[in-house]
């Protein structure tokens, strides 16, 4: 991708702009809707019908000596005269006087048929009867004063005048829907004007330049429904690493994530990695276990801990709704002595998992005192890594006290979703409630969208494209496709040899 690519993708993200036309279009038929309602009003309204009579006359000569070709070309140019003849306002009041009218209420226009003598004469008035009397009298008066200017013309009738049975001046279907369009059109402009301003980061280039923080990896976007039918049911699961239809690119993403925090790991000591977001519905959850997972999955002791005490998610992205387990609040409010609460095991691996069903909103207190410090400070000591799950920011002050007694804080963010200015905002709340960050994950970045092609491109683009598909259709994972990924069998009570 060249530099010219990256600047246009940079100033404009073509998949915010496509997905906030999408989520908008509502508006765009309303728009179209009210530009039709308005013509309809204005005809009911301010419309003043018209009618016009029209007749076609052709202009000729009455010299009889002069050659056919000489004959058409003055007939051609007198008729273009008479145009200018039929709209004087002499012609006007000579034709109202041959009626008995004071006034002649009406409009005449005529026009020349290209290259040849023939006249169309119309008369515009506001009944069919008054247009028709119109364009008949003045038929019978032009020679009054044709005669002055031409007196060897002649004037015959090919087509006589008709009354006209409809208004001449009425807006056509077409026309209602030409305006339609307009204003359809306008409400797209002003959607994706209002995309382009909207102050929210996009893409990664965006993350770099407006938050003051670090970016500790990216996690690409994948499709929240796996059939049509979970579509239509608006029926949405997390993915999970261990998932047959993860692509290559979200699992590589994790793996490059966790291997950072591994890094942070060895270099300062950090075990306690406390997850939290600024809104809900930024992938929180999901981003916790995943890194949970891959964690296990490389020999580490982990414990995760589901401490989102007002909407616990993890039970629900496990699938162990069915698990009979206690609640892992009963051990901060006291109702379970910590060594007795009995983690669940997750499919033989040494990931262990406390688990809320119920949100516990009461437990705002426990959570900041010296209870759960202890209990977090004896988790650390037993494991390699302790991974806590907490409310997003802006939702409860409850992850303010988790932040303080954790090693390390990782911020969620969701690609065009919360302003930047919150985002930098709970920055520096973590830095002041005595947090450290180690950094941010930028959360369902779409694949980079180029006018230019995707051929030869980097991760983002064709190469990874084309592994997924393999990946993910492959003939091996047509048998787990088939099977529930997750259910209460995969997990198990620690025994008293692995009690943590």
């Amino acid at each position: 991708m060249n530099k010219q690519e990256k600047r246009l993708i940079h100033i404009v993200d073509w998949h915010s702009l496509f997905r906030d036309m999408l989520r908008h279009f509502w508006a765009v038929i309303l728009a179209a809707a009210v530009a039709l309602m308005g013509v309809y009003i204005a005809e009911q309204s301010v419309y003043t019908p018209e009618y016009t009579s029209s007749a076609t006359v052709v202009v000729r000569t009455s010299a009889a000596t002069s050659g056919a070709y000489t004959n058409l070309s003055a007939s051609t140019e007198m008729a273009g005269i008479f145009t200018k003849i039929f709209t004087q306002p002499s012609m006007k009041k000579k034709a109202a006087q041959n009626l008995g009218l004071e006034s002649f209420d009406g409009t005449v226009s005529a026009s020349v048929y290209s290259e040849t003598n023939l006249v169309n004469l119309s008369v515009t008035a506001g009944s069919p009867e008054l247009a028709y009397k119109l364009l008949v009298s003045v038929l019978e008066v032009y020679p009054e004063i044709s005669d002055a200017v031409f007196s060897n013309a002649v004037i015959d009738i090919i087509v006589a005048p008709e009354m006209a049975t409809a208004p001449s001046n009425t807006i056509s279907s077409t026309r209602r829907f030409q305006v339609s369009a307009v204003f359809a059109a306008a409400e797209l402009v002003a959607i994706a004007v209002f995309s382009y301003l909207k102050d929210t980061v996009k893409n990664q280039s965006q993350f770099e330049e407006k938050v003051e923080a670090r970016l500790l990896g990216t996690i690409v976007h994948e499709k929240p429904h796996l059939t049509f039918r979970e579509r239509l049911l608006k029926k949405k699961r997390a993915r999970l690493l261990n998932d047959a239809y993860a692509s290559l690119k979200f699992t590589e993403d994790y793996r490059k994530l966790v291997t950072k925090l591994e890094y942070l790991h060895r270099r300062k000591g950090s075990k306690v990695f406390t997850v939290t977001s600024i809104a809900e519905n930024e992938g929180k959850s999901t981003t916790v276990a995943n890194i949970a997972i891959e964690l296990a999955r490389r020999g580490n002791r982990v414990v995760l801990l589901d401490m989102d005490i007002h909407n616990p998610a993890l039970y629900k992205i496990f699938d162990c709704r069915d698990c009979v387990t206690a609640e892992l609040a009963d051990v901060i409010n006291g109702k379970i002595p910590p060594e007795q609460y009995k983690f669940l095991r997750y499919k033989k691996s040494e990931l262990y998992i406390g688990f809320n069903k119920n949100a516990h909103s009461d437990l705002s207190q426990k959570i900041n005192s010296d209870v759960m410090k202890e209990y977090l400070r004896t988790l650390k000591e037993n494991t390699d890594y302790v991974i806590v799950d907490t409310a997003p920011i802006s939702v409860s002050a409850d992850a303010s006290g988790l932040i303080k007694i954790s090693d390390e804080t990782i911020l969620v963010i969701r690609t065009d979703f919360v302003e930047t200015r919150d985002i930098n905002d709970t920055v520096v709340t973590i830095e002041d409630v005595g947090g450290s960050l180690a950094g941010c994950v930028l959360n369902d970045v779409h694949r980079t969208f180029t006018l230019f092609g995707n051929m030869g491109s980097d991760e983002f683009g064709y190469y990874n494209t084309r592994y997924s598909y393999y990946k993910r259709y492959g003939g091996y994972t047509k048998q787990l496709s088939e099977e529930k990924l997750f259910n209460s069998a995969d997990f198990s009570e620690v025994s008293e040899e692995q009690k943590l």
